[in-house]
């Protein structure tokens, strides 16, 4: 019996082969970078929701606990200079040299000299390397937030005789204890009619809280006089002010909050309490913007927004050291923050929008419930920013140690 040769294909059944190969390839490849892109949008979109709620989460509480254990001594010690030193003696407050980025451009009024102030609005003083990169005229603004980390006492502690280069002469000693960091301020306005300076200086560590009538001062925050500032300069019109223990980790918050390069949301802390003042806290951050909400004097009640551009509100008339400017500060209820969050990679179609269809979004806006319009900001973007997911977020934050005292 004759075996029949072997046949192989042909060349034609060869290129069928091979274009139906090549086919279900293709769809297969189209699938995948389908999923991809869907995941990677999932993906990135989840991410800003989270950074976002975390920023917001960090900014919420720092305002809300601003003015904790001064507000009481508003009226005299709002817009008070600020004193300090740090852990080594070395004065940093006024500043002797500029702050780092993204801070550098910082100018609370007077270059190098913060105030007492429980929230301050510096608009546009950083300028974010990601959101200043296409049109560099993108600021973002920077919130200035102080606290007391002290909870136990509320009330400024009157001196009963002026002060000595060491010690402090009050009726009780309560509200302090060993290494406490005290605020210095006077009920009496300076001699040119503002306000009297004030000193952060420390409770010597071998003070017991109710013991005696006098506050020994020594430790590492502790200097008899700071540029032009002294401890025996306060008279009988002296207060001593608890703000903390650095110790037992309840430090004071002087913060500053800015947006910086890398769509990153810095703080930087103005008493130096940690060995790194300035920290990195949440990624995603293209932009921050803020309003002042403000009311009368007689209760807690929001009345209006206001710009901190422009108006009475500016930064100059809020940090002006005088009875006015006081007045001023204490009528702040609330704090009205927008934030605009950003993905870090592009999308691969090379477009993206804001709320996530097909067309990209050419603006975002903040405040767009605001009768205002000179209140409302819009922020165009350029055909290459289009390629990124944002996300625009808000939240009104109460100052609720502020209110009508």
């Amino acid at each position: 019996m004759m075996r029949r040769p072997a046949r192989g294909m042909t060349l034609i059944e060869m290129m069928i082969a091979l274009a139906i190969g090549l086919i279900l390839s293709l769809a297969i490849f189209s699938v995948m970078v389908l999923f991809e892109g869907r995941r990677r949008t999932v993906v990135a979109t989840s991410e800003l929701d989270q950074s976002g709620g975390v920023a917001m989460f960090q900014i919420d509480r720092w305002v809300r606990s601003a003015g904790t254990g001064f507000a009481p001594a508003a009226s005299y010690g709002y817009g008070c200079e600020l004193f300090a030193v740090d852990a080594s003696g070395s004065q940093i407050l006024p500043m002797q040299e500029k702050l780092p980025a993204p801070f550098a451009a910082v100018n609370p009024g007077a270059s190098g000299l913060f105030r007492l102030a429980p929230v301050l609005i510096l608009p546009g003083q950083t300028s974010p390397g990601v959101s200043n990169a296409v049109t560099p005229d993108h600021s973002s603004d920077v919130l200035v937030l102080m606290s007391s980390g002290n909870g136990g006492s509320q009330v400024a502690t009157a001196f009963t005789a002026a002060a000595t280069a060491a010690s402090l002469s009050v009726a009780n000693t309560l509200a302090f204890s060993g290494g406490d960091l005290v605020l210095l301020a006077d009920r009496q306005p300076a001699a040119n009619g503002g306000t009297a300076p004030c000193m952060v200086t420390q409770a010597d560590s071998a003070l017991t809280s109710g013991v005696g009538k006098a506050i020994p001062l020594n430790g590492d925050r502790y200097k008899a006089s700071i540029d032009s500032a002294s401890v025996s300069g306060y008279s009988t019109t002296g207060v001593a002010i608890n703000l903390g223990n650095l110790a037992s980790n309840q430090p004071p918050s002087f913060q500053l909050l800015g947006v910086g390069d890398n769509n990153t949301l810095y703080s930087y802390d103005l008493l130096h309490t940690s060995g790194t003042p300035l920290q990195a806290r949440v990624e995603g951050v293209f932009e921050m913007h803020a309003l002042y909400g403000v009311g009368s004097t007689s209760d807690s009640t929001v009345d209006t927004w206001v710009s901190p551009g422009s108006g009475k509100y500016t930064v100059e008339a809020l940090s002006a050291g005088t009875p006015a400017a006081a007045a001023l500060l204490q009528t702040i209820r609330a704090v009205r923050i927008g934030l605009i969050m950003r993905t870090a990679l592009p999308e691969r179609s090379g477009s993206a929008a804001a709320s996530g269809p097909a067309t990209p979004a050419t603006s975002l806006t903040l405040f767009s419930d605001l009768d205002d319009s000179a209140l409302i900001y819009t922020r165009a973007l350029a055909p290459a920013e289009q390629r990124f997911r944002y996300r625009a977020l808000e939240a009104t934050i109460p100052l609720r140690n502020n209110a009508f005292q």
